[in-house]
């Protein structure tokens, strides 16, 4: 007990402390919370002395002392703050407005179904997504009834999918979907497909198609990936014999060519009439089950060995012979699981993640409709939306439903259900459905702060960041750069801080060879009597290539080349210098240079970066005597552990 009472008093203490202010400016307080929050961010590994606090604290003053200046002035009112803001609050709030919780288990489920292949037929008895609730259980009594039939072999599946599915493929396969894996199907039916034993055919299964009834054939390890060539004479899928046959005599030719060693690329290249993969010897891009014929993909997985050729074999499109260029198998669930996460985002999982979340905002808030007020407006309005006809004829402040305490009119939903109606939407009960969950999520949205700590202090970072950009590129970067007077006053003020060392004029010569050296050497001795210019040497040097010959001519200080360096500095050409790579370098030098005074042009970087400096400089005396600044020092050296 006294243990407990310990750790009680402990932890109020704790909150106490963190809740203290460190720093007051001007009557803006801020806590030792949130100072430690942006200390420990920058300063994980790093030995907490007296020193360097108040070093930070310095440099911590100067930054909020700043943005105090920014909300002074109303930068944050502006149109383009608030447009900015805006953006950044949307992106950081996407991470908090979705159901983790959901999103994890699904993950999982996701990857443990891509570690199996299911093979399964099906049968689609489609219904309108306008049909009536009558409508559809008439369907769906006639699905039952078709189950019924295969479950007392009255009928085969293959027969019954020929004679009553909607997927117009089922006469020609009887339902036979082949090998399929996690993601390739709707989320409904997949699950489906997956909770179904072998032999078994399940339930009716409703997807926005209709109602499916589905038997699982198989059920494998999944075969991952594979990438191989092929060479292939086309057929058709209407081809007559005779043309089938010539297709088969040419690619037993092919493997017969194979087998005495010719290379299966060239081949690919001249023989195969799928041209689009002959230039490239005949390559596939990688591909995993479900996404070839079925006799294409058996062929191509069953092939083990990287090398492997294949038997020559029949599909609709024609006969094929394949090369088994690489296997994979599936990546590990950490590998792709930021894939998982995207495909999941496009897949029909999303809606179901996205339902969760409304369900748990529901509980999270006291959402109160009014149906004697819907009742009403729908008697209205339905025919209306019906026919895509809706228009609001008058404003209806009348309390349709409250969230909290925060009441939402008739008004709010006849806008939206204007800008779904332009979408498409004719459904009011959805419509309002979908309503009530956008504005449940605007409400969350609007919490957030209240909610999230650590999305609130985030959000402030971000609100104090373009604040402080805004208000150093006014006072300090644009006036550095545009106030010409004044820059060129700050240089003449300090004109020994920019001055040039010792200097060479000289230019190098860089030569591919030997004989390129002494071709240059001659022409320079021309040139010194002033009869050649360096653009006529690389002329006369460059006929067969232009890597013969390289100059640089610039003023050099010392420690910028070190060829310069390594050469007596005496007007002239020095020696030749030979590098380990058997190229030569020449350096004439023209001139020694003492030390000089910068102009303004030559450094005019430099000067700007100093002029801001002390334009910052100036700018924070003034707000040091424009606003107070008062340091808890006790609150501060708490942070020394």
């Amino acid at each position: 007990m006294k243990k407990v009472f310990l750790s009680f008093v402990l932890g109020v203490f704790t909150l106490i402390i963190n809740a203290q202010d460190i720093l007051t400016i001007s009557g803006n307080n801020v806590t030792l919370n949130e100072f430690e929050n942006v200390f420990y961010k920058n300063n994980l590994n790093t030995e907490i002395t007296k020193d360097y606090l108040d070093e930070y604290m310095d440099l911590f003053i100067n930054f909020k002392l700043k943005v105090r200046e920014a909300y002074e002035l109303g930068l944050d009112t502006n149109p383009s703050f608030i447009s900015e803001l805006e953006g950044y609050r949307k992106q950081l709030a996407k991470p908090y407005l979705k159901n983790n919780d959901f999103d994890g288990p699904m993950l999982a489920e996701a990857y443990e179904r891509m570690l199996k292949d299911i093979n399964a037929s099906h049968i689609l008895i489609s219904v309108s997504e306008k049909a009536s609730e009558k409508e559809k259980k008439e369907i769906y009594n006639k699905a039952l009834e078709i189950r019924k039939s295969i479950i007392e072999d009255k009928v085969s599946f293959s027969e019954a999918a020929k004679k009553y599915s909607d997927d117009k493929s089922a006469v020609r396969n009887g339902g036979d979907l082949g090998y399929f894996t996690a993601f390739m199907m709707v989320y409904d039916f997949e699950t489906a497909a997956y909770q179904t034993k072998i032999g078994d055919v399940s339930m009716p299964i409703k997807t926005k198609y209709g109602y499916h009834l589905i038997k699982v054939n198989d059920r494998r390890d999944a075969v991952g990936t594979v990438k191989v060539a092929h060479i292939m004479f086309k057929t058709g899928t209407q081809a007559e014999k005779k043309v089938i046959n010539e297709a088969s005599d040419k690619i037993n030719n092919v493997m017969d060519l194979l087998e005495k060693g010719e290379d299966f690329a060239d081949l690919a290249e001249k023989l195969s009439e799928d041209r689009s993969t002959a230039v490239k010897g005949g390559v596939l891009p990688e591909f995993g089950v479900g996404k070839m014929v079925a006799e294409f993909e058996k062929m191509a997985f069953s092939l083990d060995k990287v090398g492997d050729i294949s038997q020559p074999f029949l599909t609709d499109y024609g006969w094929h012979v394949v090369k088994l260029i690489e296997k994979k198998p599936i990546p590990s669930f950490s590998a792709i699981e930021s894939d998982l996460k995207k495909m999941i985002q496009k897949d029909s999982r999303n809606e179901l993640s996205k339902q969760a979340f409304y369900r748990k905002l529901h509980k999270k808030y006291k959402v109160a409709n009014r149906p004697s007020e819907y009742s009403s407006f729908r008697k209205k309005a339905f025919s209306d939306v019906n026919k895509g006809l809706f228009t609001i004829s008058s404003v209806n402040n009348t309390i349709l439903l409250t969230i909290d305490d925060m009441p939402i009119s008739v008004n709010d939903f006849a806008k939206y259900i204007l800008e779904s109606q332009s979408k498409g939407n004719r459904d009011i009960d959805q419509m309002y459905i979908d309503f009530v969950n956008a504005r449940l999520l605007n409400y969350e949205e609007s919490k957030l702060e209240d909610n999230y700590p650590e999305y609130k202090a985030l959000l402030q970072e971000y609100k104090e960041g373009i604040l402080l950009f805004d208000l150093m590129n006014k006072k300090v970067w644009t006036k550095a750069v545009e106030d010409t007077i004044a820059l060129q006053a700050f240089f003449t003020a300090n004109r020994s801080s920019y001055i040039w060392p010792e200097r060479v004029d000289a230019t190098i010569y860089m030569c591919a060879n030997l004989e390129t050296a002494k071709k240059v050497k001659r022409n320079i001795y021309k040139k010194n009597r002033g009869n050649i210019t360096d653009e006529e040497i690389l002329a006369l040097v460059n006929t067969n290539s232009t890597s013969n010959l390289n100059i640089d001519r610039k003023r050099f200080v010392k420690g910028e080349n070190k060829h310069i360096d390594s050469i007596d500095h005496k007007v002239g050409i020095s020696k030749d210098i030979v590098l380990e790579d058997g190229s030569y370098i020449l350096i004439n030098i023209h001139a020694l240079l003492p030390q000089d005074f910068k102009k303004l042009n030559e450094t005019r970087g430099k000067v700007i970066a100093d002029f801001q400096k002390l334009l910052e400089k100036e700018w924070l005396v003034d707000l040091k005597s424009k606003y107070s600044v008062k340091v808890n020092k006790k609150a501060l050296y708490s942070l020394i552990k």
